[in-house]
């Protein structure tokens, strides 16, 4: 799988969650951006297997469950690789850049 040839973010999907109410597709989505600097920090945090498998599976949750597919597959290889990986971090702090424009 390569995550940047992923979407990096589907709004349909969110728009479909929500029922098409934009007031709960922003509030969403900014619950969202707030809470990934700690779903982020708490992967890089993670020191053995289970924590970063633990960490990779509710960011890749949290990306998925609002469209946010490049990042949810980043997450997945997190969950399939040793903690630390420095190389999936980058790609995930590149990801991450590029759902910022959404």
């Amino acid at each position: 799988m390569n995550p940047e040839s992923v979407p990096a973010f589907l709004p349909h999907r969110l728009l479909e969650i929500t029922g098409g109410d934009t007031a709960l597709f922003d509030d969403l989505m900014s619950e969202f951006r707030e809470n990934l600097p700690a779903y982020t920090a708490e992967l890089r945090a993670a020191k053995d297997r289970a924590g970063w498998k633990a960490a990779a599976h509710r960011l890749k949750g949290a990306a998925q469950a609002i469209g946010a597919e490049a990042i949810g597959a980043i997450a997945l290889l997190a969950e399939l690789s040793a903690p630390g990986d420095s190389a999936l971090l980058a790609r995930l702090d590149a990801e991450i850049m590029r759902f910022s424009s959404f």
